[in-house]
C-alpha cells in the first residue's frame, strides 16, 4: 500500500511538472521534424521507413515518431499535445522505475528522493514537454541503467540485470541509436572493476544483453534496407549507411567548430541538470576525504563509477567538435543516483540532535521567495501584458495559492534534506503552472509558426489537398491539416493536389516555373514567410474548364 501510495504521488508531481499547458504552445525548431514523418506514416500505412519533403528519412531510427503516430490515434486526432505527450510518459515511465531503484539502492527515502531528482531537473521538464527524441531517449536508456544498477547493488543475478538492461537499451536504440552506450559501459567499467567483478564483463549474460540492446535496431535498419532497395532509384538519395557515416564524421570534423560557443558546450550541459548537479560537486571532496574509510567497498565502487564515469563521458561528448548539451543527456538517471546516494551518506553521517545546515535554511527561504514572486507576478503580469487572459490568469494562480502555500507550510516541517526534495517538486509544478496560465497567453500574442499556415488556409479554405515542394521541416506544415504531403520532385503531385507550397527562391528559376506551368499551378495567390524570415508561395491550379 505505501508503495503504491509513493508512485501516486510521485504521479501527480509528474502531472503538475509536465502536463500544465503541454498542447498550449505552437511547434517550434526540430518538432517539425518528428511530427511530419509521424503524420506521413498515418497517410500511407508505411511504419517501417520514415518519410521527410518526399523522401526516406532515415538518419534516425523511427521510435519518436511511432509514439507519435500512435498518440494521435489513442487520442482520436492530431494536437500538440497528443504530439508531445510520448515525450511526457516516458519521463513518468522513468520516474516510476526510480520509485523502485531508489528503494534498494537507498532504502524507502530513496524511494522518493530518486523520481523527484528525475522529474524536476531542467533537462528533464525541458526535453520532456517537446516533441523531441531526447525525453524517450534518455528516460528508456535511463530505466535500463537505473534497473542495472540496482540490480548490482542489490547483488542480483548477472543475468537479470544484463537482460532487462537489454531490453529497455534496444528500445534506446530504435529512438536515437546506440550512442549511449559508451556512457553506460564508463560506468560499469570502472564500477565492475572497483568492486573486484572484471570477469562479469566476459560473463555470457553481459553478451546476452548487449546483443538484446542491438537486435532492434539492427532488423529495423534491414527492414528499412529492404523498403529502399524495393523504391525507384533516387540519385539525389544517400545510402543509410552513408547518411549514417556521415552523421559521424561530421561530429568529429573539427572544421565544424563554432569558437564563440564551443567553450559554452560544458556550461550549457550542467544547466540541464541544475540544480541536482551541484550536490557532487559540493560534497565530492567530503566523500573521498571524511567518508572513504567508513563506506563499504561496493559504496565506494558506486562513488567512482557514477563519479568519474559520468564526468568522463560526459566531458568526451562535451569535447566534441560538433557537441550539443543534450547528448549528454543519457547520463540524468545515473548521475541522479549519484546524487541520492551522496545526500544519504551525509545524512547517515550526522547526529540526530545537529542544527540544520546554513544552506538548508537558505535554500528554503529562496524557495518561499520565488513562490511568493510566482504568485505575484501572476495576478500582476496578465493586466500589463495579456488583458484578455487577466481575469483566466489571476483565478487559476489565487485559487491555486491556497493549496500552494499550504503545502509549502507542511514542507517547512520536513527535516532535511528531505524538505530540499519536496520544495523542489512544489516549486517546479508552480513554475509550470505559472508558465502555462500567465506566460503562454503573452506569447500566443506574438507566434511566428501559425500565422503563416492561417494566411494559407484563408486562401485555401480548411483541409485542403495541398503539397509541398522540398519545403524543409517547417513546422507550420504541421498547421495546414493531414491532407498536406510533402513532395521532393514535380513528378509526385497527386491529381487531386490544388494547391502547391514552394519556396520562394526556387519560382526564380525559369526552368521551375515551366514546370510548375506544365503541372498546372498557374495561380499565384500569395506569399509567406516563416519563423526564420523565409519565404514560401502558394501556387493554386485551377480546375479545368467544361
Amino acid at each position: 500500500m505505501r508503495r503504491l501510495l509513493l508512485l501516486l504521488t510521485v504521479t501527480l508531481v509528474w502531472a503538475a511538472i509536465y502536463l500544465p499547458g503541454l498542447g498550449g504552445m505552437e511547434l517550434k525548431g526540430e518538432e517539425g521534424r518528428r511530427i511530419l514523418p509521424a503524420r506521413e506514416m498515418m497517410r500511407t500505412g508505411d511504419y517501417i521507413l520514415p518519410w521527410s519533403e518526399g523522401r526516406p528519412y532515415h538518419r534516425k531510427p523511427p521510435l519518436i515518431n511511432w509514439s507519435i503516430a500512435a498518440s494521435f490515434k489513442a487520442l482520436g486526432g492530431e494536437s500538440e499535445f497528443a504530439a508531445r505527450l510520448p515525450s511526457a510518459l516516458s519521463v513518468l515511465l522513468l520516474a516510476w522505475t526510480a520509485v523502485w531503484a531508489g528503494g534498494r539502492m537507498a532504502g524507502p527515502t530513496g524511494a522518493w528522493w530518486l523520481p523527484l531528482v528525475l522529474l524536476t531537473t531542467v533537462g528533464s521538464i525541458e526535453k520532456g514537454r517537446l516533441i523531441e527524441i531526447e525525453a524517450v531517449f534518455f528516460s528508456l536508456s535511463g530505466i535500463g541503467m537505473l534497473g542495472w544498477l540496482a540490480g548490482w547493488y542489490r547483488g542480483g543475478s548477472p543475468w537479470t540485470r544484463w537482460i532487462w538492461a537489454g531490453l529497455w537499451f534496444g528500445l534506446a536504440c530504435l529512438a536515437k541509436g546506440p550512442i549511449f552506450l559508451p556512457f553506460f559501459y564508463a560506468i560499469a567499467v570502472i564500477l565492475l572493476w572497483k568492486n573486484g567483478q572484471r570477469r562479469e564483463l566476459w560473463h555470457p549474460a553481459h553478451f546476452v544483453g548487449l546483443f538484446l540492446s542491438l537486435l532492434p535496431a539492427f532488423l529495423w535498419a534491414r527492414a528499412a534496407k529492404a523498403h529502399l532497395a524495393a523504391l525507384p532509384a533516387d540519385p539525389g538519395a544517400a545510402s543509410q549507411s552513408t547518411v549514417w557515416m556521415n552523421q559521424i564524421l561530421k561530429r568529429l570534423d573539427p572544421s565544424v567548430i563554432q569558437w564563440k560557443t564551443y567553450a559554452l558546450g560544458p556550461v550549457e550541459t550542467l544547466v540541464l541538470f541544475l540544480p541536482w548537479v551541484l550536490v557532487p560537486i559540493l560534497l565530492w571532496r567530503q566523500a573521498r576525504r571524511d567518508w572513504w574509510p567508513d563506506l563499504s567497498l561496493k559504496d565506494r565502487a558506486l562513488l567512482l563509477g557514477l563519479g568519474w564515469g559520468s564526468l568522463g563521458s560526459g566531458l568526451a561528448y562535451a569535447l566534441l567538435p560538433e557537441a550539443h548539451a543534450r547528448f549528454q543527456l543519457p547520463l540524468l538517471a545515473p548521475a541522479s543516483v549519484l546524487v541520492v546516494m551522496m545526500i544519504r551518506w551525509w545524512q547517515d553521517r550526522q547526529p540526530d540532535n545537529m542544527e540544520e545546515p546554513a544552506v538548508a535554511r537558505w535554500t528554503s527561504g529562496l524557495t518561499r521567495v520565488l513562490l511568493l514572486i510566482l504568485t505575484l507576478a501572476g495576478v500582476t503580469l496578465p493586466f500589463w501584458k495579456a488583458p484578455a487572459s487577466m481575469l483566466p490568469a489571476m483565478a487559476v494562480m489565487l485559487g491555486g495559492s491556497l493549496p500552494l502555500w499550504l503545502l509549502a507550510i507542511g514542507f517547512a516541517r520536513l527535516r532535511w534534506p528531505d524538505r530540499a526534495f519536496a520544495e523542489a517538486g512544489l516549486l517546479a509544478a508552480w513554475a509550470l503552472i505559472f508558465k502555462a496560465s500567465v506566460l503562454m497567453p503573452i506569447m500566443r500574442q506574438h507566434e511566428d509558426i501559425r500565422p503563416p499556415a492561417w494566411q494559407i488556409l484563408a486562401k485555401t479554405g480548411p483541409e485542403p489537398h495541398l503539397m509541398a515542394l522540398q519545403p524543409g521541416p517547417q513546422p507550420f506544415l504541421f498547421y495546414l491539416g493531414k491532407n498536406t504531403v510533402e513532395i521532393a520532385s514535380i513528378k509526385q503531385v497527386t491529381p487531386a493536389a490544388t494547391h502547391l507550397v514552394v519556396p520562394s527562391a526556387r519560382l526564380e528559376k525559369a526552368e521551375m516555373l515551366q514546370r510548375l506551368a506544365r503541372a498546372g499551378f498557374t495561380e499565384n495567390l500569395l506569399t509567406v514567410r516563416d519563423d526564420d524570415g523565409t519565404p514560401y508561395t502558394l501556387l493554386h491550379r485551377p480546375a479545368p474548364g467544361p
